[in-house]
């Protein structure tokens, strides 16, 4: 497996120097044009057939709406691993899973805390009968995981994760966890809202960020029963088959060095690899914050594509055997196009510089058009977030984009970014 993911990390550097010589050889050769022409032709054609494909598990996704079983008072575990969370957030937080519907249990495990949640949850994890372990010191999520999975889970039949600033509906827990009645599911993940979406321009913009990837593409995915990353919100798991990656899960590796960050996309790889299919529920609802400063928010999309660089290398070490669909998805689309594209995004910025008349007459309105095609349910279904999405469209381009490329150079790194590790 290390040899195969060794070989899909370099297979992105010769992409990204092929792109990078396109560039500069249309720059400095009589052919300029051609070059770019083509170029830009050819990511029209993959965007263009990677939007209908969507739209297409869509449509199907709508046409063929599962009636999952009810659910019958099952024993769900529900994790909540905390690390220097807000408290008044966290005690929100276990609150909402406290009267939350469904017969459960609640395991909590501080890891490593310094804002001493032990003497402010006392009372009301003894009011709530919460399980709860205190580490000495900060071990990582994984480790906080794999502490309550094997050592703290009672009779019980699915596990469900949450994060410490997650907020339940009534309804959540026994919406996600129905699927799993059938044996053919492994895991499961639920709709994530924002509590203060509408606090600013930034939280407005990861509003719409956040219904496209979940409404558009996890809802596409769920469609051949392939999402593939359950969200630390809310997720859920069968107890058996979580007991039985736990270990591989917690002692993950990528070029020699543990893996911290990004544990929700590799738990969920893990369940597609052992043949599961993992879907969207989108009754089940769950409320988080979102950063609400550029810096925050910058430092937690950089950790979240060094995650999903090492995660979508890992998934194509096993996906051609279990969903060869899932294998030409990735490889196609989801982890070259960012690479693929790195000349024409250079391309873009020279002709600001040099033709901006061509660019505000040409490029922009082709782009907005592109836009509309691409995430055109949006558009439909929640037109409140069309300004979200148009300050998200711009911020791609001027920043996040090129974190894309900074995060394959620095994809070993495993800090957290965003807090002590």
């Amino acid at each position: 497996m290390k040899k195969t993911q060794l070989f899909y990390y370099i297979l992105l550097f010769v992409i990204t120097i092929f792109s990078l010589s396109l560039f500069l050889f249309s720059i400095f050769s009589n052919t300029n044009y051609d070059i770019l022409s083509h170029y830009s032709k050819a990511y029209l054609i993959l965007l263009l057939c990677y939007t209908w494909y969507t739209f297409i598990l869509l449509f199907i996704n709508d046409l063929r709406k599962i009636n999952y079983p009810r659910y019958r008072n099952e024993k769900i575990s529900v994790i909540i691993p905390v690390f220097n969370e807000n408290l008044e957030l966290l005690r929100n937080a276990i609150i909402s899973v406290a009267t939350a519907k469904g017969n459960k249990e609640i395991i909590l495990i501080d890891d490593g805390s310094t804002n001493q949640p032990q003497q402010y949850l006392d009372e009301i994890t003894k009011e709530f009968g919460i399980k709860t372990h205190y580490f000495s010191k900060n071990r990582g999520k994984r480790h906080a995981l794999h502490h309550a999975i094997t050592n703290l889970l009672g009779n019980t039949r699915y596990i469900v994760t949450i994060d410490s600033d997650t907020i339940l509906d009534e309804n959540a827990l026994i919406r996600i966890v129905e699927p799993l009645k059938m044996a053919e599911y492994g895991a499961t993940t639920g709709d994530v809202r924002l509590l203060n979406e509408s606090k600013n321009y930034l939280t407005k913009m990861q509003g719409a960020y956040y219904w496209i990837g979940l409404n558009i593409y996890k809802k596409a995915q769920s469609s051949l029963g392939m999402v593939v990353c359950c969200s630390g919100c809310i997720a859920a798991y069968k107890k058996e088959i979580i007991v039985s990656i736990i270990d591989e899960f917690v002692n993950q590796e990528f070029f020699g060095e543990a893996c911290t960050h990004s544990e929700d996309r590799h738990l969920t790889n893990l369940v597609l690899k052992n043949g599961y299919k993992v879907v969207y529920v989108p009754e089940a609802i769950s409320h988080t914050e979102a950063p609400t400063t550029l810096n925050e928010f910058l430092k937690q999309q950089q950790r979240w594509k060094r995650g999903y660089i090492r995660e979508s290398i890992y998934t194509l070490t096993y996906a051609w055997k279990v969903r060869p669909i899932l294998f030409i998805e990735i490889l196609f689309w989801n982890l070259t196009v960012p690479f693929f594209v790195l000349g024409l995004m250079m391309a873009l910025f020279v002709s600001i510089l040099l033709k901006p008349s061509f660019f505000f007459l040409t490029i922009l309105p082709s782009w907005i058009g592109f836009i509309f095609i691409r995430y055109l349910f949006l558009f439909l279904f929640s037109s409140k977030r069309i300004p979200g999405l148009l300050i998200y469209a711009f911020l791609y381009e001027l920043i996040l984009y090129w974190q894309f490329i900074y995060a394959l150079f620095t994809v070993k790194n495993k800090s957290w970014v965003t807090r002590q590790q």
